[in-house]
């Protein structure tokens, strides 16, 4: 911006309307003048363009999406010795030369992270090895477009300690305009050996987040979030760092976390971590000591709720649009609980031993949707646990432990969540404890007709569990 006002100051003075003294000789003496001062505009600004595409300073003259910070590389700023790797699980075209390498295999069926061993094979039959200098392409997540499984993978190559290595921001549309050739096949390259340089303090353990003192952040979703997250943790979605699917420019990320602690390390962290590694980059460019979690591992080191769904009904149901009708919920205690001690007593119970059906459906992968979103779905106990039950804007930027956070009050707390017939969450209304163990809540159904799936999640002593589509609500037209 001081550049473009700097030069713009002599351009004024010298076109300024001549005097009527020898008007036409001033205008044609001016003339050589202002070419030269013209040309001389345009070499520097060809040169900030240049360099702001390379270092990831503000420059007024480049497209919004090299406006970022130094590890991403904008289309016009690749070099010859780059080797472009496409983490695409299926692209429609490729940069010519570019290397295809499906980020999904960085992940186990169950959705953890390869071991190390797995990551250096995969890269090393890829034919990278840890001396290329890297730049990762490509998009596409299994529901939707978008950024992250590159900056997953560049954090996935951070950990393993390749040094060469930044972001190619943009889309095939945008690669096409800054003339890069493109390719309907990928390329191939001689096997490698790839030697990884683990750095492990970009990644957090269970042990780490319960005992190490640090900020913990939730960047999924707010709706995921205020229905169960790691205790202590402050929620900020990973879409925020975002500016029309592009990283934001490096001013505004320093703006963005004001409210952490730059003393302090952050852990930061999604369902399986892909979507977290936007926020893990933004806030190690940001000058933060960042380490990637994943979600699904908190939930696996939790104990198992004790409590099962043994009954779900709405009454009236059918019910008429705009008219109330009133959900009812019980619990009974696990078999298994019966010698255990993990959890304080509660009223909650019930007489029916009647077993719930429960069914997850939606994206286990990137987990998009609620409660899919929040669900661990793949304990080996077959259970469907989240986290522990938290409000949006309690923060943790104050504590130094997230288990100081955690709630041991021995009471069962109940959320029904209605889904609208798109899938879309609709409502949440809270269940409160009545006699026998039975909770109960009333939904206004001021909603379309239709047939609207609850599901109930419910919270005790920091641990919760999500009881997926147990009932449906059909919605009439008014009488």
């Amino acid at each position: 911006m001081r550049l473009q006002s700097d030069l713009s100051a002599p351009l004024a003075a010298e076109g300024e309307r001549p005097s009527t003294i020898g008007g036409t000789a001033a205008i044609a003496g001016a003339i050589p003048v202002l070419l030269f001062i013209l040309s001389i505009s345009f070499i520097l600004l060809a040169g900030s363009a240049s360099a702001g595409t390379e270092t990831g300073e503000f420059c007024p003259t480049c497209p919004d999406w090299t406006k970022l910070v130094g590890a991403i590389a904008s289309p016009n700023s690749i070099s010859s010795d780059e080797v472009v790797l496409d983490i695409s699980p299926s692209a429609a075209a490729y940069i010519e030369g570019a290397v295809n390498l499906n980020y999904d295999l960085f992940f186990s069926e169950g959705g953890e992270i390869v071991p190390v061993p797995e990551m250096a094979r995969l890269l090393g039959d890829a034919g990278i090895s840890s001396n290329d200098s890297l730049l990762i392409a490509g998009e596409c997540l299994p529901c939707g477009g978008g950024p992250s499984p590159a900056f997953f993978t560049y954090w996935a190559l951070k950990y393993l300690g390749h040094e060469k290595v930044r972001v190619l921001e943009g889309t095939i549309e945008d690669w096409k305009a800054a003339g890069l050739n493109i390719s309907n096949i990928s390329a191939t390259r001689p096997k490698a050996e790839y030697i990884p340089h683990i750095r492990p303090e970009l990644l957090a353990t269970y042990e780490y987040v319960v005992t190490g003192g640090a900020q913990i952040v939730d960047a999924r979703p707010a709706n995921a979030y205020e229905l169960g997250s790691i205790p202590g943790a402050i929620n900020m979605p990973y879409e925020n760092v975002l500016v029309n699917d592009s990283m934001m420019p490096k001013e505004m990320l320093n703006e963005h976390f004001l409210d952490l602690d730059k003393n302090r390390s952050v852990v930061v962290y999604t369902n399986i971590g892909v979507e977290a590694a936007l926020l893990w980059f933004a806030l190690n460019e940001s000058g933060y000591d960042a380490r990637l979690y994943t979600w699904r591992d908190w939930l696996e080191n939790q104990p198992k709720f004790p409590y099962e769904l043994a009954e779900v009904s709405a009454q009236p149901n059918p019910v008429r649009s705009g008219e109330a009708t009133t959900i009812t919920a019980s619990f009974h205690e696990r078999a298994e609980r019966t010698n255990s001690s993990q959890y304080s007593s509660s009223s909650a119970n019930s007489s029916s031993n009647q077993e719930p059906k429960l069914t997850v459906k939606g994206c286990a992968t990137c987990g998009f949707g609620s409660p899919q979103g929040f669900a661990n779905l793949d304990r080996k106990d077959g259970y469907v646990q989240i986290g522990s039950n938290r409000k949006a804007g309690q923060s943790s930027a104050s504590s130094t432990n997230a288990s100081d956070q955690s709630s041991s009050d021995g009471i069962l707390r109940c959320t029904a969540v209605i889904y609208a017939p798109d899938g879309g969450e609709e409502t949440r209304t809270s269940l409160l404890e009545t006699s026998g163990g039975r909770y109960m809540g009333i939904w206004n159904a001021n909603v379309a007709p239709g047939v609207y799936k609850v599901s109930i999640v419910a919270s005790l002593d920091g641990n919760a569990e999500a009881f997926t589509d147990v009932l449906q609500v059909e919605v009439t037209r008014k009488g």
